[in-house]
């Protein structure tokens, strides 16, 4: 299984700053470093929602016609070959 995360091609899309998400989710820095850089073992609900707002609160405010859900900030891929059943 492996996960892709896409912080970071959102936050050029949007033309935003991991402090900017930061600031506007109020979530910790290093929460946002983390999922950017793809190293996030969880995360939780609540915090995500936070950081979905703040990332569609920015598209309203760019114009976009778009609004972001999980999906779109972390991919599953399952790969049979890194799967724990080797299925």
């Amino acid at each position: 299984m492996a996960y892709k995360y896409l912080l970071k091609e959102i936050l050029e899309e949007l033309d935003q700053t991991r402090n900017a998400l930061s600031v506007e989710a109020k979530v910790r820095p290093g929460t946002i470093l983390d999922l950017y850089d793809g190293k996030t073992q969880r995360i939780e609900l609540k915090t995500f929602s936070r950081i979905l707002d703040a990332l569609n609160q920015f598209a309203i405010e760019k114009g976009l016609d778009k609004r972001y859900t999980i999906d779109d900030i972390i991919k599953y891929e399952y790969d049979a070959e890194t799967s724990s059943d080797g299925k």
